[in-house]
This record gives C-alpha cells, structure tokens and sequence, in this order.
C-alpha cells in the first residue's frame, strides 16, 4: 500500500485526543444521567450506558481514523488501462562539448545530431519539445513549446560556444532535462539524449536512483565509435595536449546505455545506417501513433473503501445510542 498524501497521516496522532473528549463527554453523561434517574434501576441504567459508551467510542473513533486514511490517499493493486495519453513533451539534450566536435560520425557528432533532431521534429509536428544544452553545467536553451521556428533556429546555432564551463556533466545534464518537463502535462513525457558519454566521471549513484524512480525514459543515441578521432579547432590542426600529442576522444557506449537501462529507455547508436529509421519507428509506437493500442498498469485508488467503512461505523454508532437495550436506554 502506497499514500498520495503520505503527509495527512500525522493526523492520526490525534486520535488520541478524540479518544478523551469522547471519554469525558461519557464520564459527564453517567453523572448527568446518575441524578435523573434516582436510586430505580440505576445501576441497570449506567451498565447499559456504559457499554454503549464504549461501543460508540470505539466507532467513531476507528471511523474517524479511517477518514484520515482515505484523505491521505491509500493505493494499492494494479490494473491495466488503455493509455489516453496522445502527443509528445520531448526535451532534446545535446551534448555541446568540444569532444563533439569530432568527425567520426560525419559531418561530426555535433552536426549528425542536428540532423537527426531536425527529422524528429519533422517528423513529429504535433510534438512540444525543449532543447537543453549541457557541457561541464546545464541550461534551458528553449523552454516546452511547439513552435518550430524557435526550435530550428535553436538547433542550428548548437556549438560549444554556447557554455562557457569545460568538461561534460552528465549528472547536471540529467537533472535539468527532467526540471524541463512543464507540470500536468497528459502528454507522453521522453528525454532523448545525444552525447558521447563524456570523458570524465559517468552517472552518479543518486543519478541512477532519480532515473529509477522517474517514469520518464531517456533514450540515448550515443555519438562517436570506439576508435575516436581528434578534435578540430578553429585555426586550423587539431587540439593537443601540453606535450603535443593529438587529443583523441573516443564514444563510451557503455555509459549511454547504462543511463538508458536506469530509466527504462532505449539506446542508439549515432553512427548506424538505419538508426533514424529506428528511432522514428520507436517514437510512433511509444507514442500511440502506431496502430497497435497501448495499455499501462496504474495503481488503483482504494479511499473509497475506507470512506464506505467510516460511514457504516458512524451509522451504527447513531443506532447503538437510539436502540433501547433490555428496556433501560
């Protein structure tokens, strides 16, 4: 059993208090009910309400306990539904770091990956996308919208001069991706990743505990080979290290398909023939726009059931104080 509102349980903590209110009213009552009725069949009459006493505390007070569980949202129990959800909220998260820049995936891993996000949303005109840019931090280029324009001219100025912070942060990147996806959306929510993995640290372990837990799948399509190349840079030759060797950055596919097996995505593989035609493939289905029709497993909200209980103890408590016992009260 889960709680939507785990929170309202610290309600319970006042039953307690219930409980004595409802005491010293009974406690008051048997005085009350003492002077009335005299000496005659006084003790039959405070045995009776004695009991009655109890009962009702009881009930109400289990009744009223269980109408704080129903509001704290008790869950359990799954079931299959047709998935209702149509569209897409796409937020595209492209690796800007120099590394990119290498031309083992021709024209070079940067450029590929704009023609691959060009066909998507060409693809998919009825899709809401954000573009997030990330090296060694991440930012929100475009914010969740379905204008096209914006996206494109976004897309055609990706470069690394668009961050100033060095190195690839993939655990930044990954939390911004999923802060970008708009509130209430009944849309089909996807991060499609494109990066090499980065040279550097891979995903922390609190990362792959929020990718886990999320139900947003990140679909990575991985951008270099194994071998890598050397990064070009702007005059002319390739970057080297302090020692003048060429720089050579190779894809780790290991990673990317790590991050999509933490959050139940799918992973490509940037230098493929067929990997558009994949992903388009993937996209269509996951979205509802294949023909087939999509079931999802949701848990089931069971607050009714204790609102019904509540109310059947509250009526028999009201009963139990009407109904004359053994002819007394």
């Amino acid at each position: 059993m889960i709680f939507l509102y785990p929170e309202a349980l610290w309600l319970l903590l006042s039953l307690p208090l219930l409980g004595a209110v409802v005491l010293f009213g009974t406690i008051r009552a048997r005085r009350t009910v003492a002077m009335m009725v005299g000496s005659y069949r006084r003790a039959d009459v405070l045995a009776v309400l004695t009991i009655k006493s109890f009962i009702v505390t009881i009930l109400q007070t289990a009744a009223f306990g269980l109408l704080i569980l129903a509001v704290a949202g008790p869950r359990w129990g799954e079931v299959s539904v047709e998935d209702e959800r149509r569209g897409l909220d796409l937020v595209l998260l492209v690796d800007v770091s120099n590394s990119m820049l290498v031309e083992d995936v021709l024209p070079s891993r940067l450029g590929r990956s704009r023609e691959v996000i060009r066909a998507v949303l060409s693809r998919f005109s009825d899709t809401h996308a954000s573009l997030v840019a990330f090296k060694g931090a991440a930012t929100v280029i475009v914010p969740m919208t379905d204008d096209p324009i914006a996206l494109d001219l976004a897309v055609a100025n990706l470069s690394p001069a668009l961050l100033t912070t060095a190195g690839t942060d993939l655990n930044a990147a990954l939390q911004m991706a999923m802060q970008a996806f708009p509130s209430g959306s009944p849309r089909h929510r996807i991060v499609l990743m494109f990066s090499d993995g980065g040279h550097e640290e891979g995903v922390s372990g609190t990362t792959a505990s929020m990718l886990r837990q999320s139900d947003v799948p990140v679909w990575t399509v991985t951008a270099g080979t194994g071998p890598g190349g050397t990064i070009p840079v702007s005059q002319g030759g390739v970057m080297r290290t302090a020692e003048g060797d060429p720089v050579v950055v190779r894809a780790r596919p290991e990673r990317m398909a790590a991050i999509a097996e933490y959050s139940g995505g799918r992973n490509y593989d940037l230098s493929e023939s067929t990997m558009v035609q994949r992903l388009m493939g993937d996209l269509e289905q996951a979205t509802g726009r294949a023909s087939m029709i999509l079931f999802r497993q949701v848990t089931q909200d069971r607050y009714h059931l204790f609102v019904l209980i509540a109310f059947a103890m509250m009526v028999l408590s009201v009963l139990i104080q009407t109904i004359r016992w053994r002819g007394v009260i």
